[in-house]
């Protein structure tokens, strides 16, 4: 998959849109069955119980244990399946069957206020139409994954207009902060703990970290959307799917890891040749590993260099240490010259009532 070309940003000045229709400000197309006003989550505050579930890939008992030390030092309590770590279907954490119902457990249970994935790795395209939408929108929890978790953020918006959390895994990145991770971990935080959110303010700048990947301007100007995307190749995956990416007005943002730049190249013109990359208002590109420095730049160059809307590239998201957390659904705001991302409201709700 793709990896990190997206960056966290420091506090960052809230930004208007440049020209009445270059930069649209637009609401995500709702089909009929979808009309419906976006839910946020309540924040997390200590106490709080974290459901562990592993919808695509094994989890690693280990990393899952000094995950959930170090939630529980932190003051949260955390729910781990028994079957959680010992699961194994070939690639996959279980049957599909005991990967749903582990998840839509975890939903519908009273006690937890979040639902973080331990890892990604594969298997949530496998369980999409298992997946209790109904039970999530009468639910609404902190959601957390990124990677193959790229999926279930993409159903629940078109499903559920429940706002998720493109952000680091229990196993991948908040159980450790040495490297990049500690910065991870503390935009993490920021983003869904009610006790970070200074009392009458609502919004904030995504912080860059200080030593670590750059944001760079392909395309000037700024623009208002709904924060989509995720992962490349599960938004190419999703294409034609009742799951498919919705496109009018929004900001798209991507990351994958350990693809060639000829694969990155076939995602995005199966995504420019069904219209889509035409519709959204800006675009957030994070990093992108596995492939030749030189061919990647080309084919970001290709596909985004002539756009009439912003494109910030190299903002530190994906498969890399430096991996901000983002609210899949919120509405941001980007500035491609400022190289900054505003989250506009408040992705979670702050009143104490559950």
């Amino acid at each position: 998959m793709l990896a990190t070309l997206i960056r966290t940003l420091p506090v960052l000045a809230l930004v208007t849109i440049a020209g009445p229709a270059a930069f649209p400000i637009a609401p995500l197309t709702v089909s009929a069955s979808e009309h419906a006003e976006w839910i946020r989550p309540a924040a997390l505050r200590v106490g709080d119980t974290i459901a562990f579930v592993a919808p695509a890939g094994p989890a690693d008992a280990e990393k899952v244990a000094k995950a959930k030390e170090r939630f529980e030092k932190m003051g949260f309590k955390v729910k781990v399946p028994p079957t959680l770590t010992a699961r194994k279907d070939r690639y996959l954490a279980g049957s599909d069957e005991d990967r749903a119902a582990e998840f839509n457990a975890a939903i519908k249970d009273k006690t937890v206020q979040a639902v973080f994935s331990v890892k990604g790795g594969y298997g949530l395209t496998r369980i999409l139409d298992r997946i209790d939408y109904t039970a999530i929108r009468e639910n609404p929890k902190i959601i957390v994954g990124f990677s193959d978790l790229t999926a279930l953020h993409l159903a629940v918006a078109k499903k559920c207009r429940v706002i998720t959390f493109h952000a680091p895994m229990p196993q991948y990145g908040l159980y450790r902060d040495d490297e990049g991770f500690g910065y991870s971990s503390e935009v993490f935080w920021r983003t869904v703990r009610a006790d970070q959110y200074p009392k009458g303010e609502n919004g904030y700048t995504v912080a860059l970290p200080q030593n670590g990947p750059k944001p760079q301007r392909l395309v000037a100007g700024k623009a208002k959307g709904r924060l989509v995307g995720g992962n490349l190749t599960l938004v190419g995956a999703t294409m034609g799917t009742p799951y498919e990416i919705e496109a009018e007005g929004n900001i798209l943002v991507l990351e994958d890891t350990g693809e060639k730049a000829y694969r990155i190249d076939r995602v995005l013109s199966q995504l420019k040749l069904a219209g889509l990359l035409d519709k959204f208002a800006g675009f957030v590109l994070g990093t992108f590993d596995g492939s030749d420095e030189k061919e990647l730049d080309t084919v970001i160059r290709e596909y985004f260099g002539h756009r009439k809307v912003p494109v910030i590239t190299n903002f530190p998201i994906g498969h890399t240490p430096f991996n901000a957390t983002l609210p899949h659904g919120g509405l941001i705001e980007i500035d491609a010259d400022a190289l900054t991302v505003r989250v506009l409201e408040n992705p979670v709700t702050l009143d104490a009532k559950r």
